[in-house]
């Protein structure tokens, strides 16, 4: 009976190992399909060819570093606890804006999931805090630019309102400590130095919005949400 049981403990402790282990690599994130280390230049071209605000593309260069700070340009990396793709959508928004699940997803091609995180932002550029971080021109002494809004709806609209009201970047940050002004000012910095809006035009970097003949505001917003983005330094 001794023998037995000791026998039976160690199988019990070897599937508790096994257990644990894939546990480990689960929290640790997944690749879908091939690893990509695409270019800021190339999602800026995606995005450049998406159905993105033309406001938003006006410095579309800016979100070029953006995809490259949410994924390292790896568009089948999964963060191992809610987020997939070039942009690091959480599994909610890949469900309703791409209809499909995150291992497909990350699967899809650098142009699909460019215009499924457009829908999304575009959607989130109607919100009250964009709307009215717009209409401020600058926020806690940075410019409000592509790079700015897109962060402020990629961590959340409410909790970008959270930030806001609270007239500070510091007003909110992510389970990383990373606050909208974090990203925004990582997007800019990762941005493709040799970066082209258009045809002719350089880079232009931080601009303004056109604001002429648009002063209503959303009269409520919405509540705080939860953070789209969960990277992990080594998680890309």
């Amino acid at each position: 009976m001794h023998r037995l049981y000791s026998k039976l403990s160690r199988v019990l402790a070897a599937g508790l190992l096994v257990c644990n282990s894939v546990a480990a690599v689960y929290a640790a994130g997944a690749q879908y399909c091939e690893r990509t280390d695409y270019s800021a230049q190339d999602i800026t071209d995606a995005v450049k060819n998406s159905s993105l605000h033309d406001e938003l593309k006006t410095t579309s260069c800016s979100l070029g570093g953006l995809g490259r700070f949410e994924s390292g340009g790896n568009k089948g990396v999964y963060n191992g606890s809610c987020c997939t793709g070039i942009f690091q959508l959480n599994n909610t928004n890949i469900k309703n804006y791409a209809g499909m699940s995150r291992s497909e997803f990350g699967c899809q091609s650098l142009q699909f999931q460019v215009d499924t995180w457009a829908k999304l932002t575009n959607d989130g550029y109607n919100s009250a805090p964009v709307k009215q971080l717009i209409q401020m021109g600058t926020f806690d002494g940075q410019k409000v630019d592509a790079s700015f809004i897109a962060a402020c709806i990629q961590l959340g609209t409410g909790n970008c309102q959270q930030m806001v009201r609270s007239g500070r970047c510091s007003g909110f940050s992510d389970i990383n400590g990373t606050t909208i002004c974090d990203m925004a000012k990582n997007a800019r910095s990762m941005a493709d130095a040799s970066c082209q809006e258009g045809d002719t035009a350089a880079c232009l970097g931080p601009g303004d919005f056109n604001t002429a003949g648009d002063t209503k505001l959303a009269s409520s917003a919405p509540g705080p949400a939860g953070s789209d983005i969960n990277v992990a330094p080594g998680q890309v």
